[in-house]
């Protein structure tokens, strides 16, 4: 699996920035917001691959689908969190809090 070692080390880089955000980061939320949705199509196509390769040597690997399906679903998570925490600011900003 040596093809998607960069984007293992993407998918770590984002959620330990997810997990380093505040709150009142709005800048750095929606950032991570549009990584993850951007990561999120990546791990899908990964997943398609897999699948792919599955039909042409018919060979399964239920373990690796299943991780990779975690993988878009954290993915999809901190897209929403992330999303909540940008969406806040417009909320703060009209009530002039920022």
């Amino acid at each position: 699996m040596e093809e998607y070692k960069e984007d293992a080390e993407n998918y770590i880089n984002l959620v330990n920035d997810f997990n380093g955000l505040h709150d009142t980061e709005y800048d750095k939320a929606y950032a991570l917001h549009k990584m993850a949705l951007a990561q999120y199509e990546r791990w899908s196509f990964i997943l398609l691959e897999v699948r792919k390769h599955e039909m042409e040597t018919r060979t399964k690997q239920p373990a690796l689908k299943d991780r990779i399906e975690h993988v878009m679903r954290t993915l999809n998570n901190i897209y929403t969190s992330s999303r909540m925490v940008w969406s806040k600011a417009k909320n703060d900003l009209n009530q002039g809090k920022c």
